[in-house]
């Protein structure tokens, strides 16, 4: 603990303070304030009153005692990232200065800021919308371009903008239908009904189709799961170390050498590729090889690409057939492509060795990628979970409405069907969005952001 821990009040209420930049030594740190309390801290640290939005050189003294020279920048409320004074310090990085200028900072008042709460403000004052914070965490964690790109949109507001149209054309809808139920004498029934179910099945189909990205988001967040599988001394752990470019996994000519799953990331197609080297399947009567051999079908079935191994040196494995048929997706490789071939099965020839075949095989899972989540789109937005659970109710919402409007049902069950599926498409923008839910999604972020 930097500094001193104190009773947390109403946000709007104190200041909290963090370092940005990742714990260690570095050439620069940044330390951020925000809240009521951050441009008069930062004054009494100076000595000097903060320019708005100016850059300001200086050195930070507390007692006497200098603790660094900076830069001092000060955002006044509302134009900043949180809505509230904010003021960034870079300073130099050493760990010993950055906690000497926390520590001071504190004691003037501050605390120590809570994961993801400088994000967390900015949403509660309104500066951003549950997307978009959301979004931040996807630009900060994102394991590829690909993910990076739709975490950029997102950010930028395209999916935000998306979902308020949405919501514009729900409130008017349910306008409409209500004019009826509280109208029944009024001749407006025919105005209701015309274009009205056309105007829910739009809207069916354009939640719908963000509710179709959900695969792609899961894959772009959590990386695609690409199992290396067969018989011991097949090429597994050799393959493995080729793809990733070093040497990871332990490579012998003794049989049974990997006894549990390896997993390494690499990029491929611009999705974050998760590798997983398994222990090789044969029939075996050593509990441990056997309780490898286990975990191995497990993440075979779990996988959403399975590499078949096969020695190209030797006949077919009596197992080869078990362990094609485990999964649904398979590429058959056949390896030690630089030795004679005894293999008279089709695959992918390689040689971790020599390297001949990488490029095909890179090439052929490039394309199951492709075939499976779609090429990279100019406006490709990838939800999260949390709004696909919410699409998910938003469009069984939509289609009770329409299913309830063909069958001339009472306005009142159209009405209800409508305002659920409001309720459920508000909840992504973050609209009574429980405290609990927030709590969870800011936890997710790094401390100073």
């Amino acid at each position: 603990m930097i500094c001193e821990s104190v009773v947390p009040v109403p946000f709007e209420k104190d200041t909290i303070t963090a370092c940005a930049t990742p714990p260690g030594t570095s050439a620069l740190a940044l330390i951020r304030l925000s809240g009521p309390g951050s441009i008069s801290i930062a004054e009494k640290l100076s000595g000097k009153q903060l320019p708005p939005r100016s850059p300001l050189p200086t050195h930070l003294c507390l007692q006497e005692t200098i603790l660094d020279e900076v830069v001092i920048t000060a955002w006044p409320k509302p134009k900043s990232y949180t809505g509230e004074d904010l003021v960034e310090m870079s300073c130099h990085g050493n760990p010993i200065i950055v906690q000497s200028i926390l520590q001071a900072i504190c004691t003037l008042g501050a605390r120590p800021a809570r994961p993801g709460e400088f994000t967390e403000r900015a949403f509660l004052n309104g500066r951003m919308d549950l997307t978009k914070a959301e979004a931040v965490l996807d630009v900060l964690h994102a394991r590829s371009e690909r993910a990076l790109r739709a975490g950029q949109r997102a950010l930028s507001g395209q999916l935000s903008d998306r979902l308020m149209a949405d919501r514009e054309t729900l409130l008017q809808l349910l306008a409409r239908i209500e004019a009826w139920i509280d109208f029944p004498e009024e001749d407006i029934q025919p105005e209701v009904g015309a274009g009205f179910l056309s105007d829910i099945k739009a809207l069916l189909k354009s939640t719908a189709s963000l509710l179709s990205t959900a695969p792609l988001g899961y894959r772009l967040r959590s990386g695609y799961r690409l199992v290396l599988a067969g018989p011991p001394n097949a090429g597994k752990s050799s393959l493995l170390n080729a793809l990733l470019g070093m040497d990871r996994a332990l490579v012998s000519p003794i049989p049974g050498t990997t006894r549990d799953t390896v997993e390494e990331s690499i990029t491929l197609a611009g999705f974050p590729v998760r590798l997983i080297d398994t222990a090789g399947l044969h029939t075996s009567k050593d509990p441990v090889e056997i309780q490898g051999m286990a975990r191995t079908r497990v993440a075979m079935q779990n996988a959403d690409l399975v590499l078949a191994l096969i020695d190209s040196t030797h006949p077919d494995d009596p197992c080869a057939k078990e362990w094609e048929l485990i999964c649904h997706q398979v590429i058959t490789v056949l390896t030690k492509s630089d030795l004679p071939s005894k293999q008279a099965r089709k695959g992918v020839r390689v040689s971790a060795k020599t390297g001949e075949g990488l490029d095909t095989l890179q090439s052929q899972i490039s394309q199951r990628l492709t075939a499976d989540l779609g090429a990279p789109g100019a406006d490709e937005i990838a939800i999260t979970t949390r709004h696909e659970d919410a699409l998910r109710k938003t469009t069984e919402a939509l289609a009770c409405a329409s299913a309830s409007l063909m069958a001339k049902s009472a306005p009142e069950l159209v009405a209800s069907d409508l305002r659920l599926a409001l309720h459920s498409l508000e909840s992504i923008l973050g609209v009574g969005t429980s405290e609990d839910v927030l709590d969870r999604l800011f936890a997710q972020f790094c401390i100073g952001k």
